[in-house]
């Protein structure tokens, strides 16, 4: 399997709550990073999931967990569903390897209002954006943030999805 860079986007990660949610599965496992971590707290708080726990392969063990190599590190996702429909219907990826969108808080401000904005639509009733900050300081990680929790922080950065 290749290595992940350090600045790759979570495409598998979108691609995989996008099935398994629209496939009516209760819960998934997503191999561990601290980027997936971040954005299945963001979907947590926003609503969209039901919860997230640690654990192996097995299933749900947040006591396994740090015992675990590497590889074998698992992210459970409860997927939530209303009225036989998913709760999370959609999850695109905006910025792509070959186009990264980078917006300054200004341009957020427009795209959350409904507005488009460097070529990204605006966005709709029940949607939210996730935003990759960029660090200042080279020995913390990048930071995700919900759309209005970057605004609000005065912060723009890369656009990495709309999920809705």
């Amino acid at each position: 399997m290749a290595s992940k860079s350090l600045g790759s986007l979570p495409a598998n990660l979108c691609a995989h709550l996008q099935n398994t949610s629209r496939g009516f599965q209760s819960k998934t496992s997503v191999p561990f990073s601290k980027s997936s971590l971040a954005i299945s707290s963001i979907l947590l708080r926003s609503g969209l999931i039901s919860n997230v726990t640690l654990g192996s392969p097995a299933g749900p063990d947040p006591q396994k967990f740090n015992e675990l190599s590497i590889p074998s590190k698992k992210l459970w996702i409860g997927l939530k569903h209303r009225n036989g429909q998913p709760v999370l219907r959609r999850m695109s990826l905006i910025s792509k390897p070959s186009f990264r969108v980078f917006l300054t808080r200004d341009e957020l401000g427009r795209l959350l209002l409904g507005k488009r904005a460097r070529n990204v639509p605006g966005v709709g009733m029940g949607e939210i954006l996730i935003i990759r900050t960029q660090s200042q300081n080279k020995d913390k990680d990048n930071q995700y943030l919900e759309g209005w929790e970057a605004w609000r922080a005065g912060l723009g950065g890369e656009v990495i999805c709309r999920v809705g």
